[in-house]
């Protein structure tokens, strides 16, 4: 046998050389990135619901304190309009009785007059 067809025989016969390593951890490496995406995109997804959950929180206090300060200013308006009847029917009693003090005093003075007119008569 020729030296060539002798290097075809053993060349057929030998192993063929092992793969690169690059070539045996390609499959794995980029298994290992899309798991290591997805566990990004996980966190993330939670990140983003503790926010809307966190904006819903605030969103739902702002409300609460909303309707409180409405309910306390529509009570605050009804004690204003209360206070307000409550002032005018003491103005109205205070009326009355000044015009009953005035006609107390003019019987006074006629009192006092009559008094006097009969004091000087008895002299």
């Amino acid at each position: 046998m020729s030296s060539s067809c002798w290097a075809s025989v053993a060349s057929a016969m030998t192993p063929p050389p092992p793969p690169l390593q690059e070539e045996l951890l390609a499959p794995r490496g980029a298994a290992a990135t899309r798991r290591e995406t997805i566990q990004q995109l996980r966190e993330r997804a939670d990140a983003l619901r503790r926010e809307l959950k966190a904006a819903t929180d605030e969103a739902e206090a702002a409300e609460a304190a909303t309707r409180h300060a409405e309910r306390r200013a529509r009570e605050a308006a009804a004690e204003v309009q209360d206070l307000a009847a409550t002032r005018e029917v003491q103005e109205e009693k205070l009326r009355e009785l000044e015009q009953e003090l005035r006609g107390k005093d003019e019987r006074i003075k006629l009192l006092e007059a009559i008094v006097a007119t009969l004091t000087r008569n008895k002299r």
